[in-house]
């Protein structure tokens, strides 16, 4: 069995996100080549990353303590690398506007208490999003594949494991409407999977949570945020998988771009990551994210 080569998308999904862009980039008129309301390559969000989801594409690491049903009790190391571009953006009248863009990241975790750090599992995603804004209403729908893939080493010593292993991959779509209220967020929405190996895997799922933005310094050039994440899966008979996040982001307050995240995390739930998704986990720990 092979673990190292990332499953392609089905045809028909690259055709779909194609045709979205097609749709989308040619209802552009022409003279909005000159105009200010057209923005190539924007720089900032219009619907800022969610704070406690755990598959949020951005740079990040940590160290957490592991306990769950596919590995044991362990100490753990999750590092991502993953970023939103944006393509283009338009600004309509009436504090309206919306943003095309191409979401990708990389999810992967190791176990620190072996020799060799063995990595356990990488979830690569890619796919295009799409966000819209009207004052403090906000909407996010992204089309996107993912593949999961065990660590060699994990898989050697593990063979009871190996034996079940089938791979995992899917193609999804998901969608999210979000109300920003003084220094509160609240989100929610739902997931379909419209394709996925193994191929019985059912199709519905949701997602819901809330922020806390600070917006006075607690120490210099930090700021307090704290999030909660739930999602669940008909494949998991809708058991909620919860996310929590609080702790300090650096950045120079009133200007987007750069920041750093340093947040206490704990999980509660079936697994979010990786082939091994209907085993339960509970895991605690620290970490770092940062922003561009």
């Amino acid at each position: 069995m092979k673990f190292s080569i990332l499953s392609k998308p089905k045809l028909t999904f690259r055709a779909i996100c194609l045709a979205v862009l097609a749709i989308l980039l040619t209802s552009v008129p022409v003279r909005a080549r000159e105009a200010e309301d057209i923005v190539f390559f924007p720089e900032d969000h219009i619907f800022a990353p969610l704070v406690a989801d755990p598959k949020e594409p951005r740079f990040f690491a940590g160290i957490h303590h592991f306990d769950n049903e596919a590995s044991g009790t362990f100490t753990g190391a999750a590092v991502g690398y993953g970023e939103t571009f944006g393509l283009v953006r338009k600004n309509l009248a009436h504090d309206r506007v919306w943003q095309l863009s191409i979401r990708g990241g990389i999810f992967s975790h190791f176990d620190m208490n072996t020799s060799s750090n063995n990595l356990l599992n990488s979830d690569y995603t890619i796919g295009l999003l799409w966000t819209y804004r009207y004052k403090d209403l906000f909407v996010r729908a992204r089309a996107y594949h993912q593949s999961s893939h065990l660590g060699d080493e994990y898989a050697k010593e593990n063979p009871t494991l190996l034996k079940t292993a089938t791979g995992f991959d899917y193609e999804a779509v998901d969608f999210l409407g979000a109300w920003s209220w003084h220094r509160l967020r609240f989100y929610g929405g739902l997931h379909y999977i419209a394709q996925s190996n193994p191929a019985h895997f059912d199709k519905w799922g949701y997602q819901g949570g809330m922020e806390y933005y600070g917006t006075k310094e607690i120490v210099p050039k930090g700021v307090f945020v704290a999030g909660m994440d739930v999602k669940g899966f008909q494949e998991l008979h809708w058991s909620p998988g919860y996310s929590l996040k609080a702790g300090l982001n650096f950045k120079n307050l009133g200007e987007t771009g750069r920041y750093i995240q340093v947040m206490a995390e704990y999980y509660y739930g079936f697994i979010p990551f990786g082939q091994y998704y209907d085993y339960e986990m509970e895991s605690y720990g620290i970490g770092f994210s940062f922003g561009f």
